[in-house]
């Protein structure tokens, strides 16, 4: 039996990556808080509270949730891979995967999780198109592909309003690369995809177009204080030691992945100023993505740490041992 999953493993890791997120999320579901009261809304639709009674409802629900999350997965396997090779790519699979805090969030109503795959898809197309023209494997951008992401990314603000801030990092970052008529069709995808989203399902729910858009458009984005606890939050849910290779990884190659790395960081500046930390699920996929490429790619060009191998090793290992700790500790005390 262990033979038989060694070689599946090898012959189709990405989906051993799957099964063992699959076992987590199952896990988080059956054995974290029944309740589900980590959000009781998604943006100012309400959830009915007489459905948090009904055990078989919890259950469904985190089984579509969880479900719904392996996208983040493959999301992530898919923008590394175009960036870094196939054997990172795997390694932020791995990540994505079984990160203490994902499955508990998994299959828990957080609306930042759920706009999440949406937000990773749009970043995907548009990561895509830039590096097909770098390689010159296309004379000039498509059009619609910008417009597509750009409609993706309106259906993360559906989901979840404050995943504007990600979409204005991404809008930034084309400005900034020269990408005028990228991010112009990125803004027509976004346009469509909220106008659609939020006049129809406010029509229904408040018998009002843009009703919950209105509400949200007229509050303050953040709080007039500084809220401490978000940094904690993302110090311990990167996990030390492999905390600090992230964070060295993610500043060394801002400039290289800044269509990563500044809407990441624009969450995070976010995050500093609201009581909502839940906003930084929505970073940690991407922040992971460019701090362990870029922490692998200055492991491999280093001659201190290739002739120490066994630090890294024990970094990983160290970090292993804390995240399954911290896991349990989730599926315990959630």
């Amino acid at each position: 039996m262990k033979e038989k999953l060694f070689f599946f493993s090898i012959k189709h890791p990405l989906v051993y990556i799957l099964s063992l997120a699959v076992v987590a999320r199952l896990f988080a579901m059956l054995f974290t808080d029944g309740s589900m009261t980590s959000s009781l809304e998604f943006n100012y639709y309400p959830i009915p509270e007489r459905w948090m009674i009904n055990p078989w409802v919890v259950y469904i629900a985190r089984l579509i949730l969880g479900a719904f999350s392996l996208l983040i997965i493959t999301l992530a396997y898919r923008i590394t891979k175009i960036i870094a090779d196939k054997t990172t790519a795997l390694e932020i699979a791995t990540f994505a995967a079984l990160l203490w805090c994902f499955p508990y969030a998994s299959v828990h109503p957080i609306a930042e999780m759920v706009a999440l795959p949406f937000l990773l898809y749009g970043t995907l197309l548009i990561i895509k198109q830039h590096k097909l023209l770098d390689d010159n494997e296309i004379e000039k951008f498509h059009r619609t592909t910008f417009i597509i992401a750009g409609f993706c990314l309106g259906l993360g603000f559906a989901v979840c309003y404050h995943s504007i801030i990600y979409y204005l990092g991404i809008v930034l970052t084309l400005l900034i690369l020269k990408n005028w008529k990228g991010a112009l069709m990125t803004l027509i995808g976004y346009i469509v995809s909220v106008a659609f989203t939020q006049a129809l399902v406010d029509i229904v729910v408040y018998h009002e177009p843009f009703f919950t858009m209105t509400m949200f458009l007229s509050e303050p984005m953040c709080e007039t204080f500084f809220y401490r606890w978000t940094v904690y939050f993302l110090l311990l849910a990167m996990v030390p030691p492999m905390s600090l290779l992230l964070l060295f990884g993610f500043l060394r190659v801002w400039r290289k992945y800044i269509l990563l790395v500044l809407p990441t960081f624009m969450i995070f500046v976010c995050s500093l100023f609201t009581y909502d930390f839940d906003i930084l699920f929505m970073a940690i996929p991407t922040y992971i993505i460019a701090g362990y490429v870029g922490w692998k790619e200055f492991y491999k060009n280093s001659a201190f740490w290739t002739r120490n191998k066994w630090l890294v090793l024990s970094c990983y290992i160290i970090f292993a041992l804390l995240n399954t700790a911290l896991i349990i500790f989730s599926y315990v005390y959630l």
